[in-house]
């Protein structure tokens, strides 16, 4: 019978995930999540055998020799990251406390309300050197605003049927702030595009979203606003 795989310390397993490339730790949390190849390749906008080259270095460098022995290396620092906000009292799960900000980086609020996509954009735009708030939904907007600036906000359309849509936190967003505002949703017939812009969207992504694109998105739109760093 085959030995069990050694399941590494916290510190180690994030060591490992320190040697992976920004590409391949998008590619790792979603391979994680037990998203096959093809779901991959259509959610990050590359190619099938791009992404199985990223699986082997991934395998690799995280010293596994399967998915699910990522997946529960992966598990484990994510347990380790919720204990982490729990003793420090951080009740919200991607929301940082304003106190551990202010560092000079570009703040970037995320509304999405699919967690594995958040989390996703949240851990893509933190490795480029952004800051990050996460929100599922709009409810917890105001306190956003009325605790820390926020440069660009990232908002999905669809947000579940009980939500204020993307559209509408658009509109209200516009009315608070001179953050830039950027639509990222799968809809991306010219109606939809109108209406965001309309609301006071700066600019308009379509599903799947290329990181690489999403950060130059990002900085033309700062630029075009003129917001500075919180």
């Amino acid at each position: 019978m085959p030995d069990q795989p050694t399941v590494p310390s916290p510190s180690e397993a994030r060591a490992r995930l320190e040697l992976l490339t920004p590409r391949q730790h998008e590619v790792c949390e979603l391979m994680s999540r037990g998203l096959l190849n093809k779901q991959i390749a259509d959610q990050l906008g590359a190619s099938i055998n791009t992404i199985k080259t990223h699986r082997t270095a991934i395998f690799r460098k995280m010293g596994v020799h399967r998915t699910l022995e990522l997946a529960r290396m992966m598990d484990l620092l994510r347990r380790e990251d919720e204990a982490l906000d729990a003793r420090a009292g951080v009740t919200s799960e991607e929301w940082p406390p304003p106190s551990a900000r202010g560092d000079g980086r570009v703040r970037v609020l995320v509304v999405e309300d699919a967690r594995t996509l958040r989390e996703l954009i949240a851990g893509a735009l933190s490795l480029r050197g952004f800051e990050v708030i996460a929100l599922p939904n709009g409810e917890g907007l105001d306190q956003v605003l009325a605790e820390v600036p926020v440069d660009v906000a990232l908002l999905d359309v669809m947000l579940g049927e009980d939500c204020e849509d993307g559209f509408a936190l658009a509109a209200r967003l516009r009315r608070r702030s001179r953050c830039g505002i950027i639509m990222i949703t799968a809809l991306g017939e010219i109606e939809h595009r109108i209406q965001g812009l309309e609301q006071g969207a700066d600019a308009y992504l379509v599903k799947p979203i290329d990181f690489a694109e999403l950060e130059a998105v990002i900085r033309s739109v700062l630029r075009r606003v003129g917001t500075a760093p919180g």
